[in-house]
């Protein structure tokens, strides 16, 4: 077992990432980043507007996290303004012989914002230990759309739940009040990961949050969504303690998990009566 002092030599050479992001109307009323600061591993793409949202895409310049790193960040959506993040690529989580690496999360959301994030598969190759703490607050009259997609290992090299450890912390405030806190931590070998990979194979979940006015009383767009179910997909709806949804999937490929995604975001903006903001720059041809 390692000493303390070990431990704090490792973290210390990790890669302490940090970003910084607040999003608000400008002169114009276009929504637009009035502040931006950010650190490796964290890269920013260069936002566009598209179905009146600021896209915009993190990058992670490095192969993925290892073994003492650390990541905080913070995204704050003003009132009037449209923020979706996406990512352009998978995020990885190496092996991490003896230490772990962490990522802090903030999103906050102020009344009238609407903040979407979409980030790529979370890859936790064998060997890793990695330990993640969300929190998000949306304010009365705000609107959030949180997914988060895991994917069992490399599955191409054969890697099943062969990580170490995940630890997810997550807690959605919504007016003030807690809304939603979930805690889990899985590790090679659980039962509950043997009866799955049982039942799937090589299982891919994801996690949605749904916060917005609107859709309160739209039972019948989740009664579609609850419907998403097939041989290679479980899918699951709930109400939460006040102001949105939570929806979970498990899937038999990340062929399955992506398909069901894009369909329940192609009906929670129609039931908003919005049209979706691409996730990625289409470039022009010619």
């Amino acid at each position: 077992m390692r000493s303390a002092t070990e431990a704090d030599v490792e973290t210390a050479r990790g890669l302490h990432g940090h970003l910084d992001l607040l999003c608000a109307l400008d002169s114009r009323g276009v929504s637009s980043l009035q502040r931006q600061s950010f650190r490796a591993p964290f890269h920013l793409s260069k936002p566009h507007w598209d179905a009146g949202a600021l896209v915009l895409n993190l990058a992670n310049p490095t192969a993925g996290l290892l073994s003492g790193d650390r990541v905080e960040s913070r995204v704050r959506v003003e009132s009037g303004a449209a923020l979706v993040l996406s990512t352009p690529a998978a995020n990885r989580a190496f092996r991490m012989p003896g230490g772990f690496a962490q990522a802090i999360q903030r999103f906050e959301v102020a009344e009238g914002g609407w903040l979407e994030c979409w980030p790529e598969l979370f890859i936790p190759q064998a060997g890793a230990n990695y330990r993640q703490r969300t929190t998000i607050e949306v304010a009365a009259g705000g609107g959030l759309f949180f997914v988060e997609s895991v994917a069992p290992g490399r599955v191409a090299s054969g890697e099943i739940f062969a990580f170490d450890s995940l630890r997810w912390e997550t807690e959605l405030h919504f007016a003030g009040a807690l809304a939603a806190r979930e805690r889990y931590i899985l590790r090679r070998g659980a039962e509950p990961l043997l009866t799955l990979q049982e039942r799937f194979g090589a299982p891919y979940y994801a996690s949605c949050f749904i916060v917005s006015p609107q859709l309160q009383a739209d039972d019948a767009c989740w009664d579609r969504i609850s419907k998403l179910q097939s041989p290679s997909l479980w899918a699951g709806c709930s109400r939460l303690a006040a102001g949105g949804w939570s929806i979970k999937l498990i899937a038999g490929g990340s062929i399955e998990l992506r398909a069901a995604l894009s369909q329940i975001r192609s009906e929670i903006h129609a039931a908003l009566g919005r049209t979706p903001p691409a996730l990625r720059r289409i470039s022009p041809i010619g």
